[in-house]
Formats: structure tokens, C-alpha cells, sequence
């Protein structure tokens, strides 16, 4: 199921473009009519405190990639690929990766932080205060809607789902997350020009983001096109 959820969302975004169509972009171009701003919300942040997707990340390239710790495998070779880019000499300085949990119930401040660290300090851990904030949040990125995956083998005794979902309903429980799996690419002018699933070149994101961060904060939307 998770596997298929994620081959969904590379489908979904190879529909919006890409760097074959003469786009200036390596990654998946975002199509004119297509355009979206940075959602204009304000999450929580790994200390407790507000955090504003656009208003606390004004003049910078934002990527936004949405995760849970639990992940087994993708959420993590992305953000090591992430800090990998952003490491490198000559790599933009105004790029601010924003990691979204889509599993709140788990993901507490502490055990998000802790995860990031593993990549990068300077990577903002972001959790959505209701389940409602993160349809919307994903709904204004217009990514795919993330689903909770839980194991419906019965046993011999009882429905193993029935346990898991109760489990989840007090904050805890095994299950798995399907999210989609691109990274989406702000410019400083709060509009959205490319995206990256997985897996992406580094060499694309070499490409694509001192593109991206020499866009003005105050540019027109067709200044990234």
C-alpha cells in the first residue's frame, strides 16, 4: 500500500512538468496555470513555538517535504540528500528546509528534533496542530492527502486493526504512513516553481535552487518561470 501511495505521488508529479519540456528547471517544472504560493499558515515548531511558513521564512527558498520518523526508508535518503546539497561549497545560503510531520500522533517535538538532527540541525521540524491543519496544509501545497496504514491481519484472538486504531486514538500504535513523497521547491517570492520527488538527482537540486534563490522577494510570478 505505502509503496503504491508513493509511486501515486511520483505519477502525480511527473503530470506537472519537467526539465525535457525546455523548462529552466532540472526538477519537475510546475506549469504557469499551476502556480501556487507558500501557504500562508502558522504551524508549531520543535521548541513550541508559532511558525509561519511564509511569514518567518521571508526572502528565502523554501522546500517543503512533508515526513514521519517512522519512515523506513524514503523520508530519510531525501533529507540526507537534502544536507548532502546544502552542504556543498557554493551551495545558495538563503535555502531553508521546512520538514512537515504527517504523523502528529507520534512525532512528538522532541522525537521530531531528534530525527532531524540526524541530517541537519538547520533543518525546522514543523507539526501540525489538528488533523484538519494538515489536510489544509496539503491541500494548499496540493499534494496527495497522507493516510494512516494499519496492519488488518486478524489473529486468532481479535482484530489486530481494532487494538491499532485505539492505540492511535490515546497517541501511540504501529502503523505506517503514506505521504507523498516530492519535495516542493518556494522561491523568495512565495511562489512555487518546481518540485522533487523521489528519487531526484543531486545534481538537479545543484542545478535548480541558485536559480531559485536569486529571485527577488518582491519579483512578479513570472520571474521564475
Amino acid at each position: 500500500m505505502v509503496a503504491s501511495v508513493l509511486v501515486a505521488a511520483v505519477f502525480v508529479a511527473a503530470c506537472v512538468g519537467g526539465g525535457d519540456t525546455g523548462s529552466r528547471y532540472e526538477g519537475l517544472a510546475v506549469a504557469p496555470s499551476e502556480l501556487r504560493q507558500i501557504p500562508h499558515m502558522v504551524l508549531s515548531d520543535t521548541a513550541g513555538n508559532d511558525f509561519g511558513l511564509a511569514a518567518d521564512t521571508e526572502g528565502q527558498v523554501r522546500l517543503v517535504y512533508q515526513l514521519f520518523t517512522n519512515c523506513p526508508d524514503i523520508c530519510g535518503v531525501q533529507l540526507a540528500q537534502l544536507a548532502s546539497v546544502l552542504s556543498r561549497p557554493g551551495a545558495p545560503k538563503n535555502v531553508q528546509v521546512l520538514a512537515v510531520t504527517v504523523d502528529p500522533d507520534r512525532d512528538t517535538p522532541e522525537i521530531l528534533r531528534a530525527y532531524l538532527d540526524q541530517f541537519s540541525a538547520d533543518f525546522v521540524g514543523l507539526i501540525p496542530r489538528s488533523e484538519q491543519q494538515l489536510t489544509d496544509l496539503q491541500n494548499a501545497l496540493g499534494s496527495l492527502a497522507s493516510i494512516k496504514i494499519f496492519d488488518t491481519t486478524p489473529t486468532t484472538e481479535h482484530d489486530h486493526s481494532t487494538d491499532a486504531e485505539a492505540d492511535v486514538a490515546h497517541g501511540h500504535g504501529v502503523y505506517d504512513v503514506g505521504h507523498d513523497g516530492r519535495v516542493f521547491a518556494f522561491a523568495p517570492n512565495g511562489y512555487g516553481y518546481a518540485q522533487y520527488p523521489y528519487p531526484t538527482r543531486q545534481s538537479q537540486f545543484d542545478h535548480d535552487l541558485p536559480i531559485l534563490a536569486v529571485i527577488e522577494p518582491d519579483a512578479p510570478a513570472g520571474a521564475g518561470l
